[in-house]
């Protein structure tokens, strides 16, 4: 059973590898690719586009959103082309030849009830369960950002794993989507030409604006899907609206600390009834952090937001 362990601690010890030889190499990763480096949460991620958008508008421009969806992520890496990226980015030799044994030839065992089935042969790119397999897809996709910065120097862009944002600063609204729809056309030939996939459904224009804003601004993807702008997005679950005045989200956030309090309290009143110590317990667990969670992103001393979340406290205790 022991011998089963090894391969996981050998993958915890080259996926840590990498991280840090992100970290002192910024040609490993685009320095915007943020998932599981050091001081870049997703917190970090929103609070880096907060702080652009404050500026952009401090200086009466407009900014203009492309959210992007990569579909299946861990199913969409080629193994040739990712050896191809590591040969490129002059990594070892040795790693190299584990990465190609690790994503080929893979089995899989399934026991259940004391009782185990025969290895089986599986398909797959990248496994889902893996700690090596987020730093593997963020190298495979680090040279399309590299080649839209090429293209459009004042072009921007954030990647969370699979959440991609391509956004530009300019006064002109129809300049920005132009930029924006050429940045889009590189974008999903570079997938097609990669075996990678963006989810249509998902994808979505928002324009950050100091005035009221129009929503007759499109962008048409290559597959002739129309892309039109919205006044409300959601990105690494944070609601933005165009004015930025989180709104919406502390809305959301409010509903689901009322539900997790709904849930708490009948956990309270069944014929179990928890002891003090536990219920207290819960509700630091569960509604604090619900609470708590992103403050730093939309909090600026509103009173209104203080005095929705102390009711829903006093009513807790």
């Amino acid at each position: 059973m022991l011998l089963n362990c090894l391969d996981k601690v050998t993958e915890k010890i080259i996926a840590v590898q990498l991280f840090y030889t992100a970290e002192i190499n910024d040609k490993l990763l685009n320095f915007d690719q943020m998932k599981d480096r050091k001081q870049r949460s997703v917190i970090n991620a929103v609070l880096n586009l907060v702080h652009d958008v404050q500026m952009i508008k401090s200086r009466e421009n407009m900014l203009i959103c492309l959210l992007l969806d990569v579909k299946e992520v861990f199913d969409h890496v080629a193994l040739k082309q990712l050896i191809k990226i590591l040969i490129r980015l002059k990594i070892s030799v040795n790693l190299i030849n584990w990465v190609k044994c690790f994503l080929q030839n893979r089995i899989i065992d399934l026991a259940f009830d004391d009782e185990r089935q025969k290895s089986k042969k599986i398909s797959t790119e990248i496994s889902q369960d893996s700690f090596i397999s987020l730093i593997l897809f963020s190298i495979y996709i680090q040279y399309l950002f590299s080649k839209i910065h090429v293209k459009f120097e004042n072009l921007q862009s954030f990647s969370y794993i699979d959440d991609v944002m391509l956004y530009i600063e300019e006064r002109n609204i129809d300049k920005n989507v132009k930029i924006l729809k050429n940045a889009a056309k590189i974008t999903f030939t570079w997938a097609e030409n990669n075996a990678v996939q963006f989810n249509d459904s998902k994808s979505e224009l928002i324009h950050f604006e100091s005035h009221k804003m129009t929503l007759n601004q499109i962008i048409i993807l290559l597959n002739n899907m129309i892309i039109k702008s919205k006044t409300c997005v959601q990105w690494l679950k944070v609601w933005l609206n165009w004015k930025l005045n989180f709104k919406v989200h502390v809305q959301t956030k409010i509903a689901t600390v009322i539900k997790t309090l709904h849930s708490l309290f009948r956990l309270m009143n069944n014929e179990w009834e928890l002891n003090v110590k536990s219920e207290k317990q819960l509700y630091l667990i569960y509604v604090t952090f619900i609470s708590n969670y992103d403050v730093e992103i939309w909090w600026n001393n509103q009173k209104s937001y203080l005095v929705k979340f102390r009711k829903l406290q006093n009513a807790a205790l």
